[in-house]
């Protein structure tokens, strides 16, 4: 308790970890997807894309759905909930396999939808 400075690495990492909470606001319903910048119908995708590291560390899900709105996620961020991507997944899947989803290769692999 009396060395002040040990209390200074203590207390910094808290307002670090509570902005890089806020930057996702990542949230998900029965059949849309949100982000801060707006939402998708996951139900009603016209395109599905993965694009980033071959290696499959870091990769990238774009979006867009027959409205025109596109939104690009960080797989990891979209994951990190089970539930949620439970939900996104679904959509994803229907969309490409009962609608006409547009795809790319990596995506069809990364996501298992063949």
């Amino acid at each position: 308790m009396g060395t002040w400075w040990l209390w200074v690495l203590v207390l910094i990492p808290i307002p670090l970890w509570a902005l890089i909470g806020r930057r996702h606001g990542i949230s998900a319903g029965a059949d849309w997807f949100a982000m801060k910048k707006g939402y998708v119908d996951t139900y009603e995708l016209t395109e599905v894309k993965v694009e980033g590291a071959s290696g499959g560390l870091a990769w990238t899900l774009e979006l867009a759905d027959k409205k025109g709105t596109e939104m690009s996620v960080d797989a990891a961020d979209a994951q990190a909930n089970s539930k949620l991507w439970d939900l996104v997944y679904n959509g994803i899947l229907h969309s490409v396999q009962q609608g006409s989803a547009k795809t790319n290769p990596k995506a069809l692999d990364k996501l298992r939808l063949r």
